[in-house]
């Protein structure tokens, strides 16, 4: 037996070595032979929804016979529903810490970084068009992928992309889970003309894979596959008694310096580390050689309609397929119905021989021109006036042609399960409560729809966050955005210990550190939420006017008009302090505690700074006052000086004032003096003179 396997393996090895593509070729193939019913429904279905709904025989015989062979589109509707219900309840990826070594922060960093690749990727039209080919065919895909962020740059970003095309992809036919996460390998298929193919890869040989017996592989067209595989490595973990886990290389380490390693060991198992590899096929050689992908997955979304597997078989379908005998029927019907009236005669004349021989014209187009007048010969038979020319009513046309295309209809929106209610037509419900819960209540007839598109979503999610610290694997500053839209920026170090560490006051992040899982949140849209939210706030506001200010800033914000974000920004700073005190612990308390601790050294050193602000403030206040009280001491003793100085003045003005009226008395004196004198000397003379 052994030997037979040998034999066998040594025959695989010999084949592969002379046809490298042989793995590939086998497993196409089997991929090709499983998916052929699926693929060959889901194409006429696409048919079918395009307006394709005549056999083609009966179409062709009945336009030889010049019969009508109408197509009323009933079905497009449905679909348009069913993706449109999706465009305004957007998935959003949510991704959550699993182990100690991840935090909150990070988490909500990661989320960023996905929310921001799928708003530069567009990747709503990715989901749309996804969940579009799941709801006509029954299946729809999307890919992950990786590009340059500029011509002479070496980072990368992550894009999502869509697959316009659900029949270019093919997948391993083993996969069971509901989101194909566990495919082992896949086919990207495109197909490029002959000179094309030429030009895109030079001295490569556009040959068709002659394993295949594919009609679309051969003539000018040349198809070319990108390849993905998943390749298992065995490892081992071994369970110490300590609960610690070591892996196969430190246990054979341990064994081989002579520790008894064995007896210590409390249990083993294997997990093996999944590696992908993708590479780029044409029928006779590798385009492109096989290379690592650098995440756990193969970056293929899958996204199913209905699933039904029967005996092992598996069949996918969407809601075109149980509607197409509707379909039929309706068309059927409704080109019997205008056959029949085409063909109905109009009114005829019932005329006497002779009354319109004279007038043949006029009565030839009676019925296709209106004549405003139809003259006729009087006619008598046996002498008695004939009366005039008078129409004939016509036989109507049949009432169950309506009948049957009302029941063909209603047989549509029963294979489907919507109904004219859940596509917005009148019925008997009122109020705006009532016609809600009733398009609900058809929503939840396809319901399982959006719910596969949001598995295929979450899927991506894990597949991005799986690359992130892969991709953005050097120091750089990426965007992330919010849930209202709102950009910010953030900064990568793969070099750092933990999850999130604070350098200076800018906050770094190692994106590979710890394990994050990723959850779906299905809802309206940001835009339709805000909307909601503003008219419920406006009608709080109105009952209660002194709500205005507590919420009035998250009123003014959730409006979309010109100045709303900075009157809200300018009643947030007018909000009670209790509130404002409450946001700050709320966002402290989502913080890690080693962002909440630099945070609080941070408040602790600008307390400090303010404190030391306020005692230099307050000894400049009081060297202020002081040389105040210097500078008022000063102009006092000037002035003092001054005064003392007047008083000098006068004292000296007094002193010669005294002076001067001394010396002005003995003036006085020395003058009555010398008039007594004179008077002496006269009175002596006169004396004299009389003796």
């Amino acid at each position: 037996m052994d030997n037979l396997v040998a034999d066998e393996v040594s025959e695989e090895s010999a084949e592969e070595k002379v046809d490298p593509l042989h793995e590939v070729r086998e497993r196409y193939k089997l991929s090709e032979e499983y998916w052929a019913d699926d693929r060959k429904n889901a194409l006429d279905d696409i048919k079918f929804r395009s307006g394709e709904q005549w056999p083609k025989e009966v179409a062709d015989q009945r336009t030889k016979d010049k019969r009508p062979c109408l197509t009323v589109d009933k079905l497009n509707q449905y679909v348009r529903q069913i993706v449109n219900d999706g465009r305004q309840n957007r998935p959003a990826i949510k991704v959550s810490p699993v182990d100690g070594g991840a935090d909150i922060a990070t988490a909500e960093i990661l989320a960023g970084i996905v929310k921001h690749i799928e708003s530069r990727s567009n990747a709503d039209a990715a989901y749309d068009t996804a969940l579009d080919s799941s709801a006509t065919g029954g299946f729809g895909y999307f890919t992950v992928g990786t590009e340059y962020t500029g011509e002479e740059s070496f980072d990368q970003d992550i894009k999502i992309k869509r697959k316009r095309n659900p029949l270019s992809v093919l997948i391993d036919p083993n996969s069971t889970e509901a989101d194909a996460s566990d495919m082992k390998w896949a086919f990207e298929i495109e197909d490029f003309d002959k000179d094309v193919f030429e030009e895109k890869f030079p001295g490569k040989i556009p040959e068709n894979w002659e394993a295949l017996e594919c009609a679309d592989w051969y003539g000018e067209k040349v198809r070319v596959v990108r390849y993905w595989e998943v390749k298992e490595e065995e490892r081992t973990l071994y369970l110490m008694a300590d609960n610690t886990v070591i892996s196969m290389a430190r246990y054979t380490e341990l064994k081989d310096a002579g520790v008894e390693i064995d007896l210590l060991v409390k249990d083993k198992r294997n997990i093996p580390i999944r590696k992908v590899f993708h590479s780029l096929c044409s029928g006779k050689e590798y385009l492109e050689e096989p290379v690592e992908w650098p995440g756990k997955y193969i970056p293929i979304c899958v996204v199913w309609g209905n699933e039904i597997d029967i005996e092992g078989k598996v069949t996918h379908s969407g809601i075109i397929r149980p509607a197409k005998d509707a379909q039929r029927l309706y068309n059927y019907s409704r080109s019997a119905f205008a056959e029949r009236a085409a063909l109905t005669p109009k009114a005829p004349w019932l005329a006497a021989e002779g009354q319109v021989e004279n007038y043949e014209d006029e009565w030839k187009t009676a019925n296709t021109v209106n004549h405003s007048v139809l003259r006729y010969t009087p006619v008598s038979l046996n002498g008695q006036p004939v009366s005039p020319p008078s129409r004939i009513n016509p036989t109507d046309v049949p009432v169950g042609f309506q009948q049957d295309m009302q029941i063909s209809e209603h047989d549509i929106q029963g294979a489907i399960g919507m109904y004219a209610a859940s596509l917005g037509a009148p019925s008997n419900e009122r109020s705006g409560k009532a016609i809600m819960a009733r398009q609900r209540e058809g929503d939840t007839g396809t319901f399982h729809y959006h719910d596969n598109l949001n598995r295929a979503i979450r899927h991506c999610g894990r597949i991005i966050v799986d690359l992130i610290p892969k991709i953005y694997d050097s120091n750089r500053v990426v965007r992330i955005m919010g849930y209202d839209g709102t950009t910010s920026e953030a900064s990568i170090n793969p070099t750092i210990p933990t999850a999130s560490q604070k350098q200076g006051l800018k906050m770094m992040y190692n994106l590979s550190v710890g394990t994050y899982d990723v959850t779906i949140t299905s809802g309206p849209s940001y835009n339709t939420l805000r909307q909601e939210a503003t008219e419920s706030m406006v009608t709080m506001i109105q009952a209660h006017p002194e709500l205005m200010n507590v919420i009035g800033d998250l009123m003014v914000k959730n409006m979309d008009w010109p100045g709303a974000e900075e009157i809200s920004k300018r009643l947030h700073m007018v909000l009670p302090p209790p509130i404002l005190e409450a946001e700050q612990k709320a966002s402290m308390d989502k913080m890690p505690p080693e962002m909440q601790q630099a945070v609080e050294q941070f408040d602790a050193a600008i307390k400090q700074k303010d404190e030391s602000i306020n005692a230099a403030a307050d000894e400049i206040e009081r060297l202020r006052q002081d040389n105040q009280k210097l500078i008022v001491a000063a102009q006092k003793a000037a002035i003092d000086a001054q005064m003392a100085a007047l008083d000098t003045q006068q004292e000296v003005i007094k002193s010669e004032q005294d002076c001067l009226a001394k010396d002005y008395k003995i003036a006085e004196l020395n003058l009555k003096l010398q008039e007594q004198e004179a008077i002496h000397r006269v009175t002596g003379l006169a004396e004299s003179i009389q003796i």
